[in-house]
């Protein structure tokens, strides 16, 4: 518990402005290895050019940093009683860490970005207590979900498909539909949520329970529907996520996080919808690409 000192003592106390905790969508399980959780804006690239991100340019690059703990989690601090900012080194060297800031204005928008590609990148914009000097309310602290990504590493038996998605059929000059959102359906009832990635692909993994109860049927049909912006959002040259759309939360309770909630304006056509038969067991691969028409 902190102590208020008297004047004549030098003291630093950190408080909490936003805590951020990745999230493994398929798992529901805190994410185990590194994700870059950085303030959002338009990145700068390091000295020497970008790193090997798989990515170009570097969608994080010299963008201020939540430092990240041990346990997984990252930390955007308020600290008092310093009289100077303060930036030090992060696992990446070229990476800029906050561990000072001047008072945060809310909303903070941040970019959560996985550069091994096992997760789709997500662009979220959260909104801060007006008073961070009262006891961190559970508000202050997010868990946003990560979808699977083109290099997830999932379970020998996990049930899905590996799909592509453009703009318009004609497979010349195809135009990848990047950021699409997916769900699985049957009856009604959803059974599996992708996230689509830049190059438009997604990997849709169907819930444990998707057969529902009883004997197991294969192959298992269900409708597979992919949602994006209605044209082609322009690509910005120096931010590779710079049309990544931002999902923002006004208020809780947080519907935000989970990631199940379609960006504003995003909708289906007629061919980025079809029945798809899985079969159990097997993840799907060289399926007939969806597409949408405009």
């Amino acid at each position: 518990m902190n102590e208020i000192l008297e004047a004549r003592f030098v003291e630093q106390i950190d408080r909490l402005v936003l805590g951020i905790e990745p999230v493994d969508a398929q798992r529901r399980a805190r994410i185990a290895h590194r994700i870059d959780v950085a303030l959002d804006g338009v990145p700068v690239l390091p000295p020497g050019g970008s790193m090997d991100t798989g990515f170009d340019p570097d969608p994080v690059g010299l963008l201020p940093s939540l430092p990240r703990r041990d346990s997984g989690r990252h930390a955007l601090v308020f600290t008092s009683g310093c009289k100077s900012r303060i930036t030090a080194r992060s696992f990446h060297p070229s990476r800029r860490v906050i561990l000072f800031t001047p008072p945060v204005e809310s909303p903070v928008t941040i970019r959560l970005f996985d550069a091994s590609r096992r997760f789709v990148p997500r662009r979220i914009r959260y909104p801060i207590p007006a008073d961070i000097t009262v006891q961190a309310p559970p508000s202050r602290v997010r868990r946003p979900a990560l979808f699977p990504g083109a290099a997830y590493a999932g379970g020998p038996t996990a049930t899905g498909m590996r799909g592509r998605v453009t703009w318009k059929q004609s497979t010349v000059n195809e135009e990848p539909a990047r950021w699409v959102r997916v769900e699985a359906t049957i009856n009604g009832q959803v059974v599996g949520r992708a996230h689509g990635d830049d190059r438009g692909e997604f990997l849709l993994m169907l819930e444990s329970q998707a057969a529902g109860i009883g004997d197991l049927h294969s192959p298992l049909v269900a409708q597979v529907t992919v949602f994006g912006p209605p044209v082609p959002p322009p690509v910005v040259a120096n931010d590779p996520l710079g049309d990544l759309p931002i999902e923002e939360l006004l208020a809780d309770p947080d519907v935000i996080s989970p990631g199940e909630r379609l960006p504003p304006h995003y909708a289906a056509t007629a061919n980025s919808t079809r029945a798809v038969a899985f079969e159990l067991g097997v993840l799907l691969t060289h399926q007939q690409k969806f597409f949408f028409t405009v």
